[in-house]
């Protein structure tokens, strides 16, 4: 089981590779290497955008890759190329074919090429979920010749010490215990139960710990009622959808209510920052930073910014106005919750 943290440390200190290929079912790690290697390869935001392409398998051929690997870093230490969805051009040579024997020569094929003689001043990632058979070519020479690392599934026990370990980085403490009730609701995809953590440090905002209730009250939530469906669907301008969602959540009890309206407030503040932030020319690395999406979901980070574009700055401002009177309604002795809704949802949509 390959962690981030080894590659990471390794590239801090100096001990960078030439060519690695990332690999396994735990996409979500995988993301996490690839959104820190710009900023720990490429430091200087300056030069980044000279010195990083992000590249697509699909729209992309292994020539177009390997000639811009060649390239000269402008202004910086090295280039950096990263190549999602790779095993759209890592594909095994036909068996009789003359990538499939061990002759070919190096000049027909510019990935061998490439790694016979790489460019000293380039770091070269490919990611993809399955690696190829390593007796086929061009697996066989990535293998011998590439750093090649595997990110598979983490088993439950691995989740939990997974779990609790970013809990510290967080500046949280989570239990041993805490931490398989959330494997307990959410399964083994770390994607999910880096979502619910995002979720519970705003829920526990102010204490050191994240217990076991805190879990039941915010991960044992109905997973398609939930909060974050709400906002994607108030995002989306789908009134009824978000309508059903937030009654939902009406619902339950005071603690949901409370934490419904928390991060209906939060989510109007993303969208003014990432409005502002847009607006300015800043890239979507600095708003994904200004909005601490951490690891893979800053690739969430260009559809918030869709979204903060459906709204002018007057009405994002009036909206979150609309949610503090909102809160403020359910404390009344009677209150008709399917008015209380309508009337918010009628300030939160997009225009």
């Amino acid at each position: 089981m390959a962690r981030t943290e080894p590659l990471t440390k390794a590239w801090q200190t100096g001990k960078v590779g030439k060519v690695y290929v990332l690999h396994g079912e735990e996409e979500f790690l995988r993301s996490e290497i690839l959104h820190a290697a710009p900023q720990i390869l490429v430091p200087e935001e300056s030069t980044r955008s000279f010195n990083f392409d992000l590249l697509y398998g699909a729209d992309t051929t292994m020539a177009q890759i390997i000639t811009m690997a060649l390239g000269y870093p402008m202004m910086a230490e090295r280039r950096l190329i990263i190549v999602r969805e790779a095993e759209r051009v890592l594909r095994a040579k036909p068996a009789g074919s003359a990538g499939a024997r061990g002759k070919k020569k190096a000049t027909d094929d510019p990935l061998l090429r490439y790694l016979a003689k790489p460019n000293p001043d380039c770091v070269l990632i490919f990611d993809m979920e399955k690696f190829g058979a390593r007796n086929q070519s061009p697996f066989r020479e990535l293998s011998e010749k590439a750093d090649v690392i595997e990110f598979a599934a983490l088993k439950e026990g691995e989740v939990v010490d997974w779990l609790r370990g970013r809990a510290t980085e967080l500046k949280r403490k989570l239990s041993p215990e805490a931490a398989r009730l959330m494997v307990s609701h959410l399964g083994t995809s770390l994607r999910d139960h880096a979502n619910e953590l995002d979720k519970l440090l705003t829920y526990t905002s102010g204490k050191s710990e994240i217990t076991s209730k805190d879990i039941e009250q915010v991960v044992g939530a109905s997973r398609e009622h939930n909060v974050f469906e709400l906002t994607k669907a108030i995002g989306s301008g789908n009134k009824a959808i978000a309508a059903t969602i937030a009654l939902k959540m009406m619902e339950a009890d005071k603690d949901q209510r409370q934490f419904l309206f928390v991060m209906l407030a939060r989510f109007i503040e993303q969208l003014i920052i990432a409005r502002e932030m847009a607006s300015k020319g800043a890239g979507d690395a600095s708003i994904a930073d200004a909005l601490e999406m951490r690891g893979g979901a800053a690739y969430f980070v260009k559809e918030t910014i869709a979204i903060a574009r459906r709204y002018t700055r007057q009405r994002l401002d009036n909206a979150l106005r609309a949610i503090v009177h909102s809160e403020a309604e359910t404390r009344g002795a009677q209150v008709n919750n399917e008015l209380l809704i309508e009337a918010l949802l009628l300030k939160l949509l997009p225009a």
